[in-house]
């Protein structure tokens, strides 16, 4: 695929990212407008999408921040989407090596991912870029009527 870009998402992707997400999965495209445009101007965060023949195909973020007990920098995946249409093309392991290479070209010490439980896919490709298996994620959701869904901007 010698006409996949892989690069930092700018303000201006923020339309082809909710198209990535719509063919998936998103529950409110508002927020998700108002969190993207949050996220991209957090510090210590970045969004990297794949673009072919100028078309978002996908996206992977992550977050560093320093360790508080070992000595090294760290970095969290939270968000990996390929848009239906183009998932089992490689755009997905181009997204994740590019992660793992800017994070070993900074030296951090580790990279974590979760992934739902059952997603033998995600999994896969998580283990063929030398993730393993190391901690068991644990989640508590609240019902719906007990959250504030303030606006991602507070």
């Amino acid at each position: 695929m010698k006409d996949l870009v892989i690069r930092e998402a700018l303000d201006k992707d923020i339309n082809g990212i909710v198209k990535v997400l719509k063919s998936i999965y998103l529950q409110d495209e508002a927020w998700a407008r108002k969190a993207l445009k949050k996220l991209l101007a957090a510090e210590n965060y970045v969004i990297l999408v794949a673009e072919l023949k100028g078309v978002i195909t996908g996206f992977i973020d992550y977050y560093v921040l320093p360790s508080i007990h070992e000595k090294w920098n760290e970095a969290t995946i939270n968000y990996f989407f390929v848009h239906k249409r183009h998932q089992g093309r490689g755009i997905g392991s181009k997204l994740l090596m590019e992660v793992v290479r800017r994070a070993d070209e900074i030296g951090l010490g580790e990279i974590h991912v979760a992934t739902e439980k059952n997603n033998r896919r995600a999994i896969r490709l998580y283990n063929k870029y030398g993730f393993v298996k190391e901690y068991l994620l644990l989640q508590r959701t609240r019902e719906p009527e007990q959250i504030n869904f303030a606006s991602p901007e507070t």
